[in-house]
């Protein structure tokens, strides 16, 4: 079994191919998968998964049509299989299928566990007006600022 990841916006494996999967993969799709031992399944009806998720299959049951959507990734986990830290803050981190965290400005984790899309959306966007510096509070400040350096004689120079 090799790693990979999804490169095209989706791609669609065929009943027979086995494939190695995360708890959350298998749940979602559990009406198309047979367990087969751990943490492979087989696929018992066409299975689709999105650009950016993580699989792992036999290369020999794959098909070059297969293989152009698909990027090699490395064995190594060197990170314990972590999500990729995040590099700008505040921001939302995508953890899993439909699991997100949110951190704060101060790289603070907010949420406890991940949470869906729209919840870590709605906490985002609540952090984001009371972090931004362009809030009405600021506006009345910089539009006096602005006020009086045009009448600043200085300016005019």
């Amino acid at each position: 079994m090799k790693n990979y990841e999804v490169s095209a916006p989706f791609i669609s494996f065929g009943i027979g191919t086995v494939l190695k999967l995360s708890e959350s993969q298998a749940d979602i799709r559990s009406q198309s998968l047979s367990r087969k031992k751990n943490d492979l399944f087989e696929v018992i009806e066409p299975v689709q998964f999105k650009q950016g998720e993580k699989i792992s299959a036999d290369p020999a049951q794959l098909t070059k049509s297969l293989f152009e959507r698909l990027s090699e990734i490395s064995d190594k986990k060197t990170d314990g299989g972590k999500p990729d830290a995040p590099t700008e803050y505040p921001c939302i981190q995508h953890v899993s299928f439909g699991k997100y965290n949110v951190f704060d400005a101060e790289k603070n984790l907010l949420t406890p566990k991940p949470i869906k899309k729209d919840e870590a959306e709605k906490i985002f966007t609540e952090l984001s007006k009371k972090t931004d510096p362009d809030n009405d509070t600021n506006k009345d400040e910089k539009n006096s600022e602005k006020k009086q350096s045009e009448n600043d004689p200085k300016h005019d120079a």
